[in-house]
């Protein structure tokens, strides 16, 4: 990383985005630090590709700031750019390279060449190296794509929808390597994904996005104890207890900061207590981006 920097790795700070007259980014402000596995959650046209088109300088801001390692994110130093990696939707491309080839050519570009990958990531990968890339499946040039982007260790892995080609068993094997990788000298993760079930297994923190902006922000722990569907009308929740959505077919609100002081002070407003359950994230997101 950064020789002697410890701000986040990622700092993004009213950041705004617009294509004409259409508005893809309003006031985004967030970071991700050292360690963290961020799931950057949206229904399509929320505007996360657009985030991500920010952070790696494919698209320049129209308002505020976006930060890697303390620098403007479309400016990086080769060094910072190194530290980074990226895994898109879908690989295209580089069609006549066998995969070795394709592996060691790109490797060059490093300012420091990073050598070979580890041998872990290759077999997660189970490729040919003598196959040719344009003969691979869909799923194959997706592990492809994810080899060329971990192979040199970056300290900032950015995803996007990386997973949606993969079968179950190769989903849930990446699951597992992204928690190694963090695991590994505070490295860092911002996933964008559409299969909530995996995130809620790995995410240390998910950001939650419609139409362009950051509705909620949560780290998954405070989700998993404090989030909750609670049964009764939003003018009685205690003060401190927030409403994130309502279900629009049984009309139970979601709600965050709740604990056993919120329970014990609804009942006493209602006279009894209220019917509470644990959401999981998919639902959660679900009536949170309607």
């Amino acid at each position: 990383m950064s020789e002697g920097y410890a701000g986040p790795f990622i700092a993004a700070e009213a950041l705004g985005k617009q294509f004409g007259t259409r508005i893809a980014l309003a006031d985004v402000t967030f970071t991700v630090g050292p360690g963290e596995i961020v799931g950057l959650l949206g229904p399509n046209g929320a505007g996360k590709t657009t985030l991500i088109g920010c952070l790696l300088g494919f698209l320049l801001p129209s308002a505020g700031s976006i930060r890697l390692f303390g620098e403007t994110a479309a400016e990086l130093s080769p060094a910072l750019r190194g530290r980074t990696g990226f895994v898109p939707q879908t690989m295209s491309g580089f069609g006549w390279f066998r995969v070795g080839e394709l592996i060691t050519y790109l490797g060059k570009f490093y300012a420091q060449e990073p050598g070979a990958p580890p041998p872990w990531l290759l077999d997660w990968a189970g490729l040919d190296p003598k196959a040719r890339v344009k003969s691979l499946s869909g799923g194959q040039k997706q592990r492809l794509a994810i080899v060329l982007a971990m192979r040199h260790a970056p300290d900032l892995l950015i995803l996007d929808e990386p997973v949606a080609s993969l079968d179950p068993q190769a989903r849930r094997d990446f699951m597992a390597l992204l928690t190694r990788f963090c695991a590994q000298e505070g490295r860092s993760v911002l996933i964008s994904s559409h299969i909530l079930s995996d995130l809620e297994k790995i995410a240390t923190r998910a950001i939650f996005m419609r139409h362009g902006s950051i509705i909620h922000d949560t780290p998954m722990a405070r989700f998993r104890t404090s989030a909750r569907w609670v049964a009764a009308p939003r003018d009685a929740l205690p003060q401190h207890v927030s409403c994130l959505a309502e279900d629009r077919d049984t009309g139970a609100l979601l709600v965050d900061g709740w604990d056993e002081a919120s329970a014990a002070a609804l009942a006493a407003t209602l006279g009894a207590a209220p019917d509470v359950r644990i959401p999981d994230l998919e639902t959660a997101f679900l009536e949170m981006t309607r």
